[in-house]
């Protein structure tokens, strides 16, 4: 029996048909310890991106004592880790797309390890700025192959859950960075930021040593032609041995591998999909950007001390990631998403239009902006992301929504410090109603349906648009 990859249907069997067909054993199977353990080694990755993103805003204060950096440089020492995600995630898509999931998995967190310790001995503000880039590039690499990894080993019932608890782990750093930060402030600013920045590389590590193990992805494996590597693999995701029938059916069966235009089909092929996906990250990027990193600053400008708040803010926001889990994969990923960002739109409105004297009232409306980012967009990006694309593109998609977001990223970081605070909110008031007409208007719904449905659905709405 032939099939091909490229043609809809040959000898009355798609190529769609197939891999439905091999893949059932993980799409319809209940959790299993393994997928409990990819969810804890993909998200590790992802705590490592939270915690250095969020950790540097408090050694802010001590980098800027001991260097004496100008506001520019120190705004771009904030955003470093940023913009070498930017370009680790560009890179890395594609590459993860064509020689497989697993040799980057390992590698890009030893880069990680190298430059995190680094960063604490560097002698001036320009070291530090190369080395914090080198560092958010090992996390820029990892996030195409996590999305990609986690969701093709998933069954499908909790697939939305799963993605959501993996970028939990990024809200989760905050509320580490936060308390490790302030349990280092006693040894002085002038030394404790150093321990700070080499403090991830002890995650990193144990993440690194988990990882070494991991089986490449089944569905990555089968469109590249590598049958016996395949049945492996979803043997031992699923912990049973494959039927007789499915493992001669993979192996009678001829195909050639998919080909991928990575970039080039993503924009092309996948047009709609691609520019939403981007475009509600890059909006979600802006607000959660200045709100993680300058929100202790900016509780301060209202009167409120940023400590315990800090924390607090982080709790909230996984809290709502934890209405998200919950609800997800019950009412569905369009729902959440228009919820979180008008409970984002609102709360950031009360922090324009309240009174500074009502500190309680800004205090909680922040708080409950965070929850709200949890509840939609600051979850929901990484469920669409792995579901909108084919396997072939899927890190590549991965890798375009990271380049947009931290883009976002990267601009508000250095021009927001330098704008009155009444602007800063202004803009992010503006990038939430952004956020949520883009949802209102294109926002799909992919509850319960196998990644080759998905891609089918959309691969012809893009036809028929």
């Amino acid at each position: 029996m032939k099939v091909d990859p490229n043609d809809k249907e040959k000898n009355g069997l798609s190529w769609e048909d197939f891999k439905r067909k091999v893949f059932f054993p993980i799409d319809s199977q209940k959790s299993k310890a393994f997928n409990y353990k990819m969810l804890l080694l993909t998200g590790g990755g992802i705590f490592l991106d939270g915690y250095n993103i969020i950790i540097i805003g408090f050694g802010l204060a001590g980098i800027s004592a001991v260097f004496h950096p100008s506001k520019y440089l120190l705004g771009l020492i904030s955003v470093s880790v940023i913009i070498g995600n930017l370009v680790g995630a560009l890179i890395s898509g594609p590459v993860v797309d064509k020689i497989g999931r697993k040799l980057i998995f390992i590698l890009d967190l030893i880069l990680f390890v190298l430059f995190a310790i680094i960063s604490g001995f560097v002698a001036n503000a320009t070291e530090l700025l190369i080395a914090r880039f080198l560092v958010g590039l090992g996390i820029g690499l990892d996030y195409p192959i996590a999305t990609s990894y986690l969701s093709e080993f998933t069954p499908i019932k909790p697939r939305g859950k799963y993605l959501v608890m993996n970028i939990t782990f990024f809200n989760i750093a905050g509320i580490f960075a936060a308390i490790v930060a302030y349990a280092l402030l006693p040894l002085g600013t002038d030394v404790a930021w150093r321990y700070m920045l080499m403090s991830a590389a002890v995650p990193a590590i144990i993440t690194i040593l988990g990882r070494l193990r991991t089986p490449d992805s089944p569905r990555w494996l089968l469109i590249h032609g590598k049958k016996n590597e395949a049945i492996e693999s979803i043997e031992k995701v699923t912990e049973t041995k494959m039927d007789l029938e499915t493992k001669k059916m993979i192996q009678e069966t001829t195909f050639e591998p998919e080909k991928s235009g990575y970039y080039k089909e993503l924009l092309t092929k996948y047009t709609r999909n691609a520019l939403f996906l981007g475009f509600f990250y890059f909006f979600f990027a802006i607000a959660f950007v200045n709100s993680a990193i300058y929100g202790p600053a900016l509780l301060k400008s209202f009167g409120v001390q940023g400590e315990i708040e800090s924390i607090s803010y982080w709790s909230l926001f996984v809290i709502g990631d934890i209405i998200c889990i919950l609800l997800i994969d019950i009412s569905g990923r369009r729902k959440m998403t228009l919820a979180g960002w008008a409970g984002m739109l609102i709360t950031m409105a009360l922090l324009i239009f309240l009174p500074n004297t009502l500190k309680f009232g800004l205090l909680i409306s922040f708080l409950f902006f965070a929850m709200f980012q949890g509840i939609g967009p600051g979850s929901l990006h990484m469920v669409y992301s792995p579901e909108l694309f084919p396997t072939r593109i899927r890190a590549t998609a991965e890798g375009w929504k990271q380049g947009l977001g931290r883009t976002a990223g990267v601009l508000t970081g250095v021009v927001f410090p330098s704008l009155p605070l009444t602007y800063e909110l202004y803009l992010l008031l503006i990038a939430c109603l952004a956020g949520l007409l883009l949802s209102i208007a294109f926002a799909p719904e992919t509850k319960g349906k196998s990644l080759e449905e998905i891609s089918e659905m959309h691969m012809a709405s893009e036809k028929t648009s």
